[in-house]
């Protein structure tokens, strides 16, 4: 049985989900159901991006579901009516992959982001003979080709967001997008 340690960006699959599907965003009890029939879940990290205490809730139901949450304030970018946050979250993501690999813990890491920038970590985690595989949404090309297995979040995974649709149907044109 394979032992796995699963990293999410939840920042860059929000942002990705929502941008494919609009108005819907991940069940993370699903995504967990999902990886559970791989192996044994050693460990799971949620990385993300908070302002104030607006996502205190979502951590809340993360912990729950068994993740260990990395939350840290985002850089914030303003662009006309836009905003867009970025949390940076590659380096975290890959020392702690590494960390994992060089423990001997892990033989598979699943990697819950699109970003092309973890790249380099995953072929290096693949030249140490520990499988990766990619289950997100809107993946970079070079992640895809990285990788030992890529999986599409299918459509089964999502869950739709009153909030987005409520915003929609009073007219509520400003977005904050968060990678």
């Amino acid at each position: 049985m394979k032992r796995i340690l699963v990293c999410v960006d939840v920042s860059n699959l929000y942002y990705c989900i929502g941008k494919k599907y609009e108005g819907r965003r991940l069940n993370y009890a699903a995504y967990v159901e999902y990886i559970k029939d791989l192996g044994e879940i050693l460990k799971m990290v949620a990385y993300g991006a908070q302002l104030g205490k607006e996502a205190n809730a979502f951590i809340h139901c993360l912990r729950k579901l068994g993740f260990e949450t990395k939350y840290k304030a985002p850089r914030v970018f303003k662009n006309g009516p836009h905003t867009r946050r970025k949390a940076d979250w590659d380096v975290g993501i890959a020392i702690d992959i590494v960390n994992a690999i060089e423990m001997r813990s892990v033989d598979m890491i699943i990697l819950g982001t699109a970003d092309g920038d973890l790249t380099p970590c995953v072929e290096w985690a693949r030249a140490r003979g520990v499988d990766v595989v990619v289950l997100a949404c809107g993946v970079a090309r070079e992640l895809k080709k990285s990788a030992s297995y890529f999986i599409e979040i299918p459509e089964s995974f999502l869950e739709v967001v009153e909030d987005v649709q409520k915003s929609a149907k009073e007219g509520d044109d400003e977005r904050s997008d968060v990678t």
